[in-house]
C-alpha cells in the first residue's frame, strides 16, 4: 500500500491524471480503458449490410454455412461387423479346458507356451470391438485353468522350473 492506496489504485490514478492532462486530439487517438469495443449489429449473412463493421462477421457467417453444409453431407453407412468367430462363441469353463488340452504331461515351459498361444487368438485388445466380451471371457477362463495347472505341477528340483 503506498499513501493508504495499493500498487493497483495508485497505477489507476496516475493514468487517469495523465489522461486529463493530455489534448484532446491526442486522447481520441490513443486507447482508452473506459471506451467499451461496439462490433456493430449482428446480422445474419443473407443481410446485404455493406457497414465496414458488418463485413467481417458477414463473411464469418458465410463460413459458418459451409463448413455446417459440408458436415450435414450424406453420410455413408458403416459395413455390419463380421459375425462372432465360432471359437469366441465358446465361453464355458469346460469348453476352454477341452480348447487348451492341459494334461498331467505339460512342464511349466509348455503351460507357458499354451497361455502366449491362447492369449495371440482371444486377448480382448486383438478381437473386434463387438466380440470383446466374449474374448475376456475366454482369456479369464484360461488364465485360471493354466495358473491351477502351474500349482499342481509336481516339485521339481530348483525354484526356475515353478515360476512362470
Amino acid at each position: 500500500m503506498l499513501f493508504g492506496q495499493s500498487v493497483f489504485q495508485s497505477v489507476v490514478a496516475r493514468l487517469e491524471r495523465e489522461a486529463d492532462e493530455r489534448p484532446e486530439e491526442e486522447t481520441q487517438t490513443s486507447f482508452s480503458p473506459r471506451v467499451i469495443f461496439d462490433p456493430g449489429p449482428i446480422t445474419t449473412s443473407s443481410a446485404t449490410d455493406t457497414k465496414p463493421d458488418n463485413r467481417p462477421l458477414s463473411a464469418y457467417l458465410d463460413l459458418l454455412e459451409e463448413t455446417t453444409a459440408l458436415n450435414a453431407a450424406p453420410k455413408v453407412e458403416e459395413p455390419e461387423p463380421a459375425p462372432m468367430p465360432n471359437y469366441l462363441e465358446k465361453t464355458s469353463l469346460a469348453e476352454v479346458s477341452d480348447e487348451l488340452a492341459i494334461n498331467d504331461k505339460d512342464t511349466l515351459d509348455s503351460l507357458s507356451e499354451k497361455r502366449r498361444a491362447f492369449a495371440r487368438l482371444n486377448h480382448p485388445d486383438a478381437v473386434p470391438h463387438a466380440c470383446r466380451e466374449n474374448a475376456h471371457l475366454r482369456m479369464t477362463a484360461a488364465n485360471l485353468l493354466i495358473d491351477q495347472a502351474i500349482r499342481l505341477l509336481p516339485l521339481m528340483s530348483g525354484p526356475e522350473k515353478r515360476t512362470p
